[in-house]
């Protein structure tokens, strides 16, 4: 019996701890080029009888993008406080090469573009059992260009003179052989 009791116990614990909401995240801000984005509309899901948290409950997540940024940084929002690495490895800060992230958004109406550079302020994640949730401050966008000729600037006015092209500036009469 009490064998079965100690057995139940453990039980009861482990359930307890994997129940828990996620460890408060700090928020970020985040700058990077748009190379993939999908809009994902709003979706209700029925809650999992006795279950606690969210999961417990009818529950509904946003509209929104799921955007994965590449050339990006990562930096901590003003006023936050860097995590001990120990605490929380799975925060990285500074450049990276991609980096993901889930902007709610009502409509699908090309808010965001890919190709367009984007500024996400004040970003941070939280959840629990029953799912992830994401919010933001705000978002800043530099429009994407037409094209990729027009990511460069316009070439500067030079004091040198122009190269002649052969094809159009020989004499009619030129000769190679003399």
């Amino acid at each position: 019996m009490r064998f079965l009791l100690t057995i139940i116990m453990v039980i009861a614990f482990a359930a307890a701890g994997t129940t828990a909401p996620m460890a408060p995240q700090p928020e970020l801000d985040i700058e990077g080029l748009v190379a993939i984005i999908e809009w994902v509309p709003e979706v209700t899901e029925k809650g999992v009888w006795g279950m606690s948290g969210s999961l417990g409950g009818d529950r509904t997540f946003p509209a929104h993008y799921e955007v994965e940024l590449v050339d990006c940084n990562v930096t901590l929002a003003e006023g936050e406080i860097e995590p001990d690495p120990d605490f929380m490895p799975g925060i990285k800060l500074g450049k990276q090469e991609k980096y993901s992230v889930t902007l709610n958004h009502p409509a699908d109406d090309g808010f965001l573009k890919r190709g367009m550079r984007i500024k996400v302020l004040g970003y941070n994640v939280s959840g629990d059992e029953g799912g992830v949730w994401t919010k933001y401050r705000k978002i800043e966008t530099e429009v994407a260009p037409d094209c990729p000729c027009m990511q460069h600037a316009e070439p500067a006015a030079s004091s040198t003179l122009p190269i002649a092209s052969p094809s159009t500036d020989l004499p009619a009469d030129f000769s190679t052989d003399q």
